[in-house]
């Protein structure tokens, strides 16, 4: 019969090295208060879900043409045959109050996109863009103030096929030659559907 008694997972400062001696063993890290476990090999977090995956933009990425162009940084790898929702919040700016942004996303060949984009023009008034491909959508008619910080959202669901590649933003300005900007901070969290 298994001891299922409760146990008091001791805590270390630092992990030790893995080793076979280790292995079954779960400690907590006093550094970042979450648990881990050896299998003897490596340390494995038990807090980490690996159907999880998030992107960040660390700096700006600004977009001065019409045509589509990534968001470096903004990039999520699905793995073939696999479904994925994700959810996306985009903070931008537009250079002048008569510039639009268009909003979209690309995905591995042989995938079926999913998506629906609410982008505001002003404090009242959003441009909602429902799409069923890669690179879809147009761009909104301007925003109300030039240089506001905006959040736009997208709900977006793939259900990707054998090939293994990225879901990627794409972001446009409406006007040639005005900067459309995708903030610092912006991001998508995507949940592997299992």
């Amino acid at each position: 019969m298994k001891d299922l008694a409760y146990r008091v997972v001791p805590v270390v400062a630092a992990l030790p090295a893995a080793s076979a001696t280790l292995a079954g063993v779960v400690v907590r890290l006093s550094t970042d208060n979450r648990a881990y476990w050896c299998d003897g090999t490596v340390w494995v977090d038990l807090n980490a879900d690996s159907r999880l995956s998030i992107a960040r933009l660390a700096a700006d990425v600004t977009n001065s043409t019409t045509t589509l162009a990534n968001a470096s940084g903004l990039a999520i790898a699905m793995d073939a045959n696999a479904t994925y929702g994700i959810a996306v919040r985009l903070l931008f700016q537009t250079a002048a109050a008569n510039t639009g942004i268009r909003l979209t996303q690309t995905a591995p060949t042989g995938a079926s996109v999913y998506a629906q984009w609410s982008t505001p023009t002003s404090l009242t008034a959003n441009t909602v863009s429902n799409q069923r491909a890669v690179d879809a959508g147009t761009a909104t008619n301007s925003v109300d103030t030039a240089n506001a910080t905006t959040l736009a959202t997208a709900e977006i669901l793939v259900v990707n096929g054998p090939t293994v590649g990225n879901l990627q933003i794409r972001f446009a300005s409406e006007v040639a030659a005005s900067n459309a900007v995708l903030k610092a901070g912006s991001h998508i969290v995507a949940h592997k559907i299992v």
